[in-house]
């Protein structure tokens, strides 16, 4: 492969990016241009806190974990910040990762799109690989904009068209400012870029970290789930299902692995990691004890989700689906079964909802003691869906934008608490504090509305 490179230059900021097996420093951007498709799924398969990796800010903030005195001594003053929704977020001078994880992955997709305006293909099969490289560019352009848009912006309200969304970004050409956008343009673009893919990406990836029709569905699911369009996030739900839907059985898994499940196991549809922070793995980060009590002894997940830690009424968490200490951040069947659950029980499908959920549990509980739910529907089955929906997805980073979408209706609002020492903090339904500022840095340098805080 035709090594390429480039110094990475966001919103005034240098950034040297991390795939340093395919680019080299150079000091002027204006004359990088990649040159082959190689080069293009070079830059695509970027993973090192690139393509595959997601935000922490969310996870940090949600009532997913407990951290110990020993980690939030270590912890820095943003992470302080977001454990504890202080509304001073940041530092001076900080440049938020959650924010630059986001764009860098928004500029690599657009490097690649740019690239390939001007790219002369010689072949049929060139042409077709071509289309491919676009649409996996704007998969992944939609997903940074997506993860910037669930943290940077207030949960969507579809009659208010002037919402501040996000600065959506459509060039690679830094010298260009882009403003931010209203939430109705900021999610029309990123609909547009997964719908894109749909007819021209795989059914089902080469490699897991790869986009594929499979993740563009699931992602759309998720999507309009939490946009509260339910006859669409069924629809795409469903579309992802019939590609494939099989679970793993966990009553079949290795009890003796150090971590329960492999990477890239069977349920995992699009490979992705939240940003190592160091109280992802440390031992001082517990699950919240209410989550536990929620399990049944009979609940093989108590199992396999948890180990004793060195705090005998808390639990360390060991069920990443990544074969590791990282936490997943990617796109997985369970999910998509219970936003397929969800979906058809808020359009009246209860039948449907019924269906999604027995199979999820089938699969879950000792088979001695499984018995599905009968005959359960409307808010009844809801609330049974919302129940599986924090038992299977904890540690998942997407508990953050359950919280923003619950907190719009009152009958399922949740209030947040933290307990440590003196500073005993409290986050109601809709506060302000479920929007996080964007770094005080980023709008020195591109000036921008900031978010309350």
């Amino acid at each position: 492969m035709k090594n390429i490179s480039y110094l990475l230059l966001f919103s005034g900021f240098f950034l040297l990016s991390s795939c340093e097996k395919y680019f080299d420093e150079k000091t002027d951007i204006s004359l990088v241009v990649p040159q082959t498709l190689d080069d293009f799924q070079a830059i695509l398969d970027a993973k090192p806190r690139g393509m595959n990796s997601s935000a922490l800010a969310g996870f940090l903030s949600s009532d997913d974990l407990f951290l110990g005195p020993a980690i939030l001594a270590r912890l820095n003053y943003r992470e302080v910040s977001a454990y504890f929704w202080r509304k001073d977020f940041y530092l001076p001078d900080e440049v938020g990762s959650d924010w630059n994880n986001a764009y860098r992955k928004v500029f690599h997709a657009n490097l690649v799109l740019d690239g390939l305006k001007g790219y002369k293909t010689r072949s049929v099969a060139e042409e077709n690989r071509a289309k491919i490289l676009e649409a996996s560019a704007k998969f992944y352009r939609a997903l940074g904009h997506f993860e910037s848009l669930s943290y940077f912006a207030e949960y969507y309200n579809s009659t208010n068209s002037m919402q501040l969304g996000v600065p959506i970004r459509l060039t690679s050409d830094l010298n260009q400012k882009a403003k931010r956008s209203t939430q109705k343009d900021s999610y029309q673009q990123i609909i547009d870029d997964l719908k894109f893919g749909l007819n021209i990406l795989p059914d089902k990836p080469e490699v897991p970290t790869r986009p594929s029709a499979w993740a563009a569905h699931a992602l759309l699911s998720r999507i309009y789930l939490y946009m509260g369009d339910y006859e669409a996030a069924y629809i795409h739900a469903n579309a992802t299902l019939e590609i494939d839907d099989v679970l793993m059985d966990y009553a079949k898994l290795n009890s003796n692995l150090t971590y329960s499940f492999q990477i890239f196991n069977s349920e995992v549809i699009h490979y992705g990691e939240l940003i190592s922070g160091r109280y992802a793995y440390d031992a001082s980060t517990f699950v919240n004890p209410e989550i536990v009590r929620l399990y049944s002894k009979d609940d093989l997940r108590l199992f396999y989700f948890f180990k004793n830690s060195s705090v005998d009424s808390l639990k360390n968490f060991r069920g990443n689906y990544t074969g590791d200490y990282y936490i997943f951040g990617g796109l997985a069947i369970n999910e998509v079964l219970l936003n397929r659950a969800e979906a058809a029980v808020r359009i009246g499908q209860n039948d449907r909802a019924l269906e999604s959920v027995n199979y999820l549990l089938a699969n879950r509980i000792n088979p001695a003691s499984f018995q599905p739910y009968v005959g359960v529907k409307d808010n009844d089955l809801l609330n049974i869906i919302m129940l599986e929906r924090r038992k299977e997805l904890v540690f998942r980073g997407i508990r953050w934008l359950d919280l923003k979408r619950y907190n719009n209706d009152p009958s399922t609002a949740i209030t947040l608490f933290r307990n440590y020492n003196v500073e005993n903090s409290t986050l109601p339904p809709r506060d302000i504090r479920y929007v996080i500022p964007i770094p005080p840095k980023e709008i020195a340098l591109n000036p921008m509305q900031q978010n309350p805080r």
